[in-house]
């Protein structure tokens, strides 16, 4: 069974997809069709930056989907499929569409407007997210609880942890997490507190606008990062579209299952590495394929 796992934002770099874009008519293509929907050139912006407009949320959701979409398409072409997918964070959008549950063009679009919905919402609060390394997803939480105004928001490993709230009580968090035997702590480079209940009524009106669009159901196995379940048909798709936005991402949980229930390969489709290095950190017994340039891709094709 071929596992595809897209990844989410921070994944994104300055060079993303220029050697696809070089190489290939199905890169080019794509990329063509992002910049004339969003009126501006996501091309040269993954290509050239600058870094700091690409690391920018929206932007750098953008990218990463097109590039992950442009990966999967080159896999297919060669006939390596997918019977198994999901994504990390907003790699669940690429994932989706790895599917089958709707084309490029559709699937851009609710990237956008996820991202602008998200952004909106995030001006309501002074919100962040923060990384704790080196204690456990239980005793963050009771860390959390403790605190108040801060969630659990990604479980990366049994001992990496991503909070996510106000941004005086995440300041807290960290620092006492840092007394409870903590290795590290550091705060995340984005502009809200995504994947927390700050973010309940983004996922009302991501829901509500996901109404009026019509998707296929997925047409192989797409796991919710949240539920851990897999999503069946086009109405439990767009809930689960809409809840990921304001609930936690089970990751290290998630890895674990598929890599007990698989017996073919994951692939990590899409620019960068972390989702190959979570897995690692994880269990370093599972084997992953990481799909993020043109050399990479041949890489594997050649096996």
């Amino acid at each position: 069974m071929n596992t595809f796992l897209c990844p989410g934002q921070g994944s994104q770099h300055v060079g993303m997809g220029l050697d696809l874009y070089e190489t290939y008519p199905e890169a080019r293509d794509l990329f063509e069709q992002a910049d004339q929907a969003l009126e501006f050139s996501l091309s040269r912006l993954c290509f050239e930056g600058p870094e700091e407009d690409l690391n920018s949320d929206l932007n750098a959701q953008l990218a990463i989907y097109t590039v992950s979409c442009i990966l999967c398409d080159l896999l297919k072409k060669n006939k390596i499929l997918p019977d198994c997918a999901s994504g990390y964070s907003s790699g669940f959008y690429a994932a989706a569409y790895a599917a089958g549950c709707y084309d490029f063009m559709i699937g851009l679009d609710i990237v956008k407007q996820a991202g602008e919905i998200l952004l909106d919402e995030g001006k309501k609060i002074d919100g962040s997210m923060a990384v704790i390394f080196g204690i456990s997803a239980e005793k963050v939480g009771k860390i959390c609880r403790q605190i108040g105004d801060v969630d659990l928001a990604i479980m990366n490993t049994p001992r990496q942890t991503v909070i996510s709230g106000l941004w005086t009580s995440v300041k807290k968090a960290l620092d006492m997490s840092l007394e409870q035997d903590a290795l590290d702590t550091y705060f995340l480079p984005v502009s809200t507190a995504y994947h927390s209940r700050y973010m309940a009524e983004a996922t009302n009106r991501f829901l509500d606008m996901l109404q009026e669009k019509a998707f296929n159901d997925p047409q192989i196995r797409l796991i919710s990062y949240s539920s851990l379940d897999p999503i069946k048909e086009e109405k439990a798709l767009k809930q689960a579209l809409a809840i990921q936005l304001s609930h936690p991402v089970f990751w290290s949980d998630l890895i674990t299952q598929l890599a007990n229930g698989m017996n073919g390969f994951l692939y990590e489709v899409g620019p960068g590495a972390v989702i190959s290095r979570t897995v690692r950190w994880i269990d370093r017994n599972i084997q992953i394929h990481n799909i993020s340039n043109k050399d990479r891709l041949m890489n594997v094709l050649e096996k």
